[in-house]
């Protein structure tokens, strides 16, 4: 099984630089010739609720990845910047093609060339940072899922991408990368007591350990991997 593998692209709109790398990302050879798709959270910087405005603000990426649902499997796993819009994929873009499809709001486990794999996001692991991890259980609950998917209209959940776009930036300003990376890694450790190979995203660093990936930030790293037997780390640009 061919895998090609991307996260934390955090597109912010149609005009965006990053939209551009998202849209080289599916037309790249490896993932033309990948049997999986993965998108390993954050694809998008603010994506919330099932508002159908999505479909024609990224009509080219959301118009390829159905043409790809016809020939590969597509694993969606949820970000934390990109969630609770599962309603609005199945609707719109899986809705002929749902065993192709696999939205994910956890980990993925599998077994891949005899080596047991874990795939996730990567935030769920934060537990260090308790007040994130009372954030994310509030933000991902019933509670809030139900204001954003039957309260919140497309321009108020708008008004409030700009106070989170705002405060991520405020958040990335203090951004460690040595206390993080640090941090990441102790919670891989445990990771593969129980498996081979663990991929994630979120962190923002690039990892190319024998037991852990991670595609970074691809804005700047401008990597996204290919598992095809061996596991490549490739160039978008």
């Amino acid at each position: 099984m061919k895998l090609s593998l991307i996260s934390d692209i955090h597109v912010r709109s149609q005009d965006d630089e990053r939209y551009d790398l998202l849209l080289k990302f599916l037309s790249k050879k490896e993932t033309l010739e990948a049997d999986v798709i993965v998108f390993l959270g954050d694809i998008f910087d603010q994506l919330i609720g099932p508002h159908i405005e999505y479909l024609s603000e990224y009509s080219e990426f959301f118009v390829e990845l159905r043409t790809m649902l016809k020939t590969k499997k597509v694993w969606w796993f949820e970000g934390n910047h990109d969630f609770h819009f599962e309603k609005f994929i199945r609707r719109h873009v899986s809705k002929d093609y749902q065993e192709s499809f696999e939205y994910i709001k956890k980990e993925k486990t599998f077994i891949l060339d005899s080596k047991k794999i874990y795939m996730s996001h990567g935030d769920e692991l934060d537990v260090e940072n308790t007040s994130y991890m009372k954030y994310r259980k509030f933000i991902r609950g019933s509670f809030s899922k139900f204001i954003i998917e039957r309260v919140l209209s497309f321009e108020s959940l708008c008004k409030l991408k700009e106070k989170f776009s705002k405060k991520s930036k405020e958040m990335q300003e203090g951004f460690n990368r040595e206390e993080s990376q640090g941090k990441y890694l102790r919670y891989v450790d445990k990771l593969k007591e129980e498996f081979d190979l663990i991929f994630l995203g979120h962190s923002h660093i690039l990892e190319e350990l024998d037991y852990y990936k991670n595609v970074g930030f691809p804005p700047v790293d401008n990597k996204f991997i290919s598992i095809n037997q061996n596991i490549s780390y490739i160039d978008i640009n």
